[in-house]
Formats: structure tokens, C-alpha cells, sequence
């Protein structure tokens, strides 16, 4: 294995359930690789931050006292560290040996690949739709309009094949890399130089879409979006902007998709 060394960046926010499976995981699956593990904390007020306590001397722990969102503290995380090589991962996911091995030798060994992802199940194992086109108006509404029950089942079923188009089930489902618009930024692990080449995160964007902004912008530099799909990671998913369509989280969200397409005009 090479001794290039690997940085995580997770954050918290009020995720006391996720903290203990997925830090000991990514300890478990990052042994034999020179790794940091870097929490930022987002002002959780439950008890995330006694839980981190735990794991003092494996974790550096960066607590804030307000929630500054998704691109802001993952900011916080990237800069707090200088290795080779950068993984943003959520706090709700559960990694393996493999797939950290997996990803990393691949990213280090192809200069071509500007950033790299595996797949990501469910508990179960179904696959979810983590990499994808990116998000322009269509897709999104396809993807709000593919959810509701009320629809003619004629008109639902020619949404959900026009909303296919948007994602890559065949390509997940077979073995070999393929190359994606964008990456869910769940997991996307990257070399620290592309940093100096597009810059972090855009800050602006509060809770999505900065991660289609990142890989948007890394393909503009003529590097690959590469999902490497025979490795594979749990997400359970805990999308804050799916629980109410008008809670703050959407609202926020909604926002960071309109200065994202400003920036396209």
C-alpha cells in the first residue's frame, strides 16, 4: 500500500445515533493507510459532541457554535489538514476496508481522475441513486413530481422513465469505473491538489448543490468524475431537506440551487 496519507472530513449536527458505527468504521477500514480523521462539528445540541468525546486521541474535533452549513465547515475540515489526499464522507455512513483501499489506490494511482466515488446502499443493500447529471430545473422537477402519489399512474410511470435519464442504474450495477456528471457528496474522495486548482467548496451554497458545484468544476478542468461501483459503502441517507417541503432546510436549499444556476448564466 502506498504511504501517501488520506484525510476524513465528516460533519455533525445533532448526529449522536451515527457517530459511534461510522468513526469506528472508517478507524477499522483505514488501517494500513496513514490517516486523519478531522469532525466538524456544526453546534449540535444533542450529544454528539460527549460521544466524539470517546474517541479523543483517533478524532480532531473542530466544534462551531452555529450550524454554518454543508460548504462551510467541510471548508473548515480541508483546510485544518495537509495530506495528499482528501475524503469528504456524511456522518451517517458505514465504510469497509475495500472500498477506503479501493478508492484510494485508484485515486492516487489515476492522475486522470480528478475525484472518485463507490457506490452507496442502503442498509439492505439497494443501491441508491448517488451519482447523477447534474441538477439542472428539469431534473429537479422530475424528481419532485416523480414523488407524488397523486399523479395518473399513465403520467407517473412516463415521468419516472423520463427521470431515468438522469441517473446510472446500469452502470451501477456492473463492475468496472464509469465516469459521472457529479457525485453526491456523501463520499467523494480527491487529491489535495485539485484544491489549489479550483479552489474548496462554494460557501455560498448553504445545503447542496455545492457537491454537483465542485465536480462540475473539477470536469471543467479535463479531469474524470470516476464511480467506482465494485466497492461499496452503507448511507442511510438522513437528507435534512426531504423531511418538510417547506422547512428551512429545503428553503435553504432551493436557495443554493438558484445562485448555482446563476453562476451558469
Amino acid at each position: 500500500m502506498t504511504n501517501k496519507s488520506l484525510s476524513v472530513i465528516l460533519l455533525t449536527w445533532n448526529s449522536g445515533k451515527d457517530v459511534e458505527p461510522c468513526l469506528s468504521s472508517i478507524l477499522e477500514a483505514t488501517k494500513g493507510i496513514q490517516t486523519e480523521i478531522i469532525v466538524v462539528d456544526n453546534g449540535s445540541q444533542d450529544n454528539t459532541l460527549q460521544l466524539l468525546d470517546s474517541f479523543k486521541g483517533s478524532v480532531t474535533l473542530h466544534p462551531l457554535t452555529e450550524n454554518k452549513g454543508v460548504a462551510s465547515a467541510r471548508n473548515i475540515g480541508m483546510r485544518l489538514t495537509s495530506n495528499e489526499v482528501i475524503w469528504l464522507l456524511d456522518i451517517d455512513t458505514i465504510v469497509n476496508k475495500e472500498a477506503a483501499e479501493g478508492m484510494f489506490h485508484y485515486i492516487t494511482e489515476h492522475k486522470e481522475c480528478g475525484l472518485c466515488a463507490c457506490k452507496l446502499t442502503d442498509a439492505e443493500g439497494i443501491p441508491q441513486e448517488s451519482c447523477r447529471k447534474l441538477p439542472w430545473p428539469k431534473y429537479k422537477l422530475m424528481n419532485l413530481l416523480a414523488t407524488k402519489k397523486f399523479l395518473p399512474k399513465g403520467f407517473s410511470q412516463w415521468i419516472n422513465e423520463k427521470n431515468e435519464r438522469q441517473f446510472y442504474h446500469k452502470e451501477l450495477s456492473m463492475e468496472s469505473p464509469f465516469s459521472a456528471e457529479y457525485a453526491i457528496g456523501a463520499c467523494q474522495m480527491f487529491r489535495r491538489e485539485i484544491l489549489d486548482e479550483i479552489g474548496f467548496l462554494d460557501e455560498k451554497i448553504f445545503y447542496g448543490p455545492e457537491d454537483a458545484d465542485f465536480c462540475q468544476r473539477i470536469a471543467r478542468t479535463g479531469k474524470e468524475i470516476t464511480i467506482l461501483p465494485q466497492f461499496q459503502i452503507i448511507h442511510h441517507y438522513n437528507r435534512a431537506s426531504q423531511k418538510k417541503f417547506f422547512s428551512v432546510a429545503t428553503l435553504k436549499h432551493i436557495k443554493g440551487l438558484i445562485h448555482y444556476y446563476v453562476k451558469q448564466i
